[in-house]
């Protein structure tokens, strides 16, 4: 049913001028004042509930304490007949949209109205509005080409807590192909969330795409979030490269690598005002350093397949002894290896994982002489910046690969410590045999399977046989054994027992072994030693500070003692470490489960199943939160995906009985838990989890007795006795805090 010809009042409906989800445009005719305007409505026949009339108000709220000849000004805002509206100026000369359809557009012009539309914005931040969904279809252009930004409807206003309940922290809202990473998680809070947004625009208009071009949104969401865009001077070599910094300054993953303010950006696009770029100089001298780096697997050039183990082995061990160095980013074996055989060029790999340097090569065995062939390759030029090989010994082997990282560190002026020195300086000599033993042992644990795990345990059992005191021969092993526990394929009393034996023993042997302390640690925390496990982590990333399970585990164990703000960071570097591991990507949104940032969580879930829907634990915990979020539906859907991928386990079971208990259908979650509690005498089934279920149906007694048989049996669920939500009815028992003491969770002097 059409509203043309309807009146609203003194105006009357002419002709539609657009629609989306926040409502309809209309040109229309103000009797009293003869002329034109334009009238926002709510979308006809829709069912308008008061969130939306509250939103709805709030744009009007929001244009009303703005006065600026770059933003669309209000006129009026009524109600008639139930049907509320706003009044605004109508501008007739088109959209910025289909503006930037047409192609790229003039530099010069793309200056003249991107230091409006900066003008405009900042306007709006000194009048305390954040627009949050600028695109350019928020942007008209007068006949004359000026830009006046328009819907406010999801804008926040500084200040006032009332006016902004509903786009509180957490709610991610805005358009996805302009949202800037901080939005994703549901922090888009500052003006620089719109400088961001301009800067879309501005690649936008200088190139006539957009940086990130995904069809799918997780895919987009992926990008944005994780990803560097190209260069506008790799897509229109023509733009000055001020305008080019300056762009690429405003995209940044990080709010405070961003331009000061919207000012700020008005300034450099007109030229005026010390820096043309509105970045410092310090700022432009960073662009064209290199701090974090990717090493891509070394291609076997030996022409037997059967050495892949070896020339993966080098990869990751220069990796390995990279990553020591505190001042450079490293990206882990499991997001580099993922590179394996690529078609795809170096600076497209180098965006996708958001490093300044890529190092490339070869490697190959003949006999027990070892050949590599390396270049450093500067990403945002594609030059290669060093190139060099080397023939060793296999004997000599860890000196090789030393050497290796110690030089790419010289060739990038990267910051190296007294004592990063020292380990790169390391001249050790390795048993040739016991060394290619170990090896081949950890190329077949990387493959997971139970075949593959057993062929690993064979190798590493045999490189201790030719050499008792390898350490990393040790360190294989305990992983191989902590592997097969987790992933239940075998006995934890047995090979949980031989894992830590293990790890004790490489960590006796190389004291400076990040990996034998990240096993401990790993151990440690799974048998409720939580603060020992912390520890024994927070020693691993000192010694590695680029391992990313270290980091992701460290905060994990912090989150279950309570220390949220501690532990936060460390798997947040774990994400910049290692960004294409779906596990890693789930740690993430565990810890902030855990701190109940629940739609924060939801992203990295959802990224972690964008990056291997196979992975049963990222649906599950995926569920948990939106369970938390009273989305019961999509939770029910997530948790349901997650059993199927786990083969049915007890696990998601045990969340499909709490989604229950939290939807209200009592009996169903009663039905499951007894299901699950009589199941206890024909296999493992968790105390801890029952524990768990009786708390969420508030039967306290009940909860705490089966939290003792837990505390008896060290269930491994335990180490979330002080954090986890689902305890939350509990919580104020007496006999509450006094257990938590029992199992070590509470405070306590902090780890070293």
């Amino acid at each position: 049913m059409t509203r043309a010809g309807t009146s609203l009042g003194r105006y009357q409906l002419l002709d539609q001028l657009g629609a989306g989800g926040m409502g309809e445009v209309w040109r229309a005719r103000d009797a009293h004042l003869d002329r034109e305007v334009a009238i926002k409505l709510l979308p006809a026949g829709s069912a308008v509930d008061d969130d939306t009339q509250a939103r709805f108000r709030r744009e009007a709220l929001a244009l009303s304490r703005l006065s600026h000849g770059g933003i669309a000004t209000i006129f009026d805002f009524d109600t008639v007949e139930g049907t509320p509206f706003l009044v605004m100026e109508l501008v007739t000369g088109g959209t910025l949209e289909r503006r930037t359809a047409a192609g790229p557009m003039p530099i010069d012009e793309v200056r003249t109205i991107g230091a409006a539309i900066a003008d405009a914005l900042h306007e709006a931040h000194t009048r305390g509005v954040v627009h949050r969904d600028l695109k350019p279809g928020n942007i008209m252009l007068t006949q004359t080409g000026q830009p006046k930004i328009l819907d406010f409807g999801i804008a926040m206003l500084l200040g006032d807590a009332g006016a902004n309940k509903l786009t509180r922290t957490g709610m991610i809202l805005g358009s996805l192909p302009y949202m800037a990473p901080e939005q994703l998680t549901g922090d888009a809070d500052s003006p620089l969330t719109d400088v961001y947004a301009l800067g879309v625009l501005l690649f936008e208009m200088l190139t006539g795409r957009r940086p990130f071009v995904k069809e799918r949104a997780e895919a987009l969401m992926f990008e944005i979030f994780g990803s560097a865009p190209p260069t506008v001077r790799s897509l229109r070599p023509d733009v000055p490269d001020d305008l080019d910094r300056l762009v690429m300054a405003c995209i940044a993953k990080t709010p405070a690598d961003r331009p000061a303010s919207a000012a700020a950006v008005g300034i450099a696009l007109r030229g005026t005002g010390g820096t043309t770029s509105g970045v410092t100089s310090a700022e432009t001298a960073a662009m064209h350093t290199i701090r974090s780096i990717a090493v891509l697997p070394l291609r076997n050039t030996s022409g037997d397949p059967t050495q892949e183990y070896f020339v993966d082995g080098m990869t990751e061990a220069i990796i390995s002894d990279l990553a020591r160095i505190k001042a450079l980013r490293v990206i882990s074996r499991t997001s580099a290896m993922q590179y394996k055989g690529t078609t795809k060029s170096l600076p497209e790999i180098a965006r996708e994982l958001n490093v300044e340097g890529v190092l490339e090569g070869s490697a190959h065995l003949v006999g027990e002489r070892v050949r590599v062939s390396v270049q450093l390759i500067a990403a945002r030029s594609d030059e290669t910046l060093w190139s060099d090989r080397y023939d060793r010994d296999l004997v000599d082997v860890l000196s090789l690969q030393s050497e290796v990282a110690a030089v790419v560190a010289q060739e990038i002026a990267v910051q190296v410590t007294p004592l990063e020195a020292g380990h790169l300086a390391r001249r050790a000599s390795v048993h040739p045999e016991a060394h290619l033993e170990m090896l081949k042992a950890r190329h077949a644990m990387f493959a997971g399977t139970k075949d593959a795990l057993e062929v690993a345990l064979r190798h590493a059992r045999r490189a201790l046989e030719l050499a008792p005191d390898h350490a990393q021969a040790w360190s294989v092993l305990a992983d191989c054994q902590i592997t097969r526990v987790v992933r239940g394929m075998a006995p934890p009393g047995e090979a949980g027992a031989e894992a830590q034996s293990a790890a004790e023993r490489a960590r006796d042997l190389d004291p400076d072994l990040g990996d034998a302390w990240t096993s401990l640690g790993y151990i440690a925390l799974g048998s409720g030693d939580v603060a020992g496990g912390v520890r024994s982590l927070q020693t691993a990333v000192q010694l590695n500070p680029g391992g990313a399970f270290a980091h992701v585990m460290r905060g994990i164990g912090l989150c279950a003692l309570g220390r949220i703000a501690e532990g936060t960071p460390g798997a947040e570097r774990a994400i910049a470490l290692d960004p294409l591991s779906s596990m890693i990507r789930t740690g993430m949104g565990d810890v902030l489960y855990y701190a109940r940032e629940y739609q924060k969580s939801v992203f990295h879930y959802r990224m972690a199943i964008e990056l291997d829907p196979r992975f049963d634990g990222a649906h599950t915990d995926l569920a948990r939160s939106l369970e938390a979020l009273g989305q019961f539906d999509e939770a029910r859907e997530a948790y349901e995906t997650g059993r199927r991928l786990a083969g049915g386990i007890a696990g998601p079971t045990f969340g499909l009985a709490h989604l229950e208990a939290a939807a209200g259908n009592e009996a169903e979650a009663r039905r499951i838990l007894a299901e699950l509690t009589a199941a206890r005498g024909t296999r493992v089934v968790s105390a801890w989890g029952i524990a768990a279920v009786h708390a969420s149906l508030g039967d306290v007694d009940e909860a705490f007795q089966w939290l003792e048989t837990a505390i008896t049996e060290k269930a491994s669920g335990l180490m979330w006795l002080r954090m986890h939500p689902r305890l939350d009815p509990i919580r104020n028992d007496p006999r509450y805090w006094p257990m938590v003491e029992r199992v070590g969770l509470a405070d306590a002097p902090k780890a070293a």
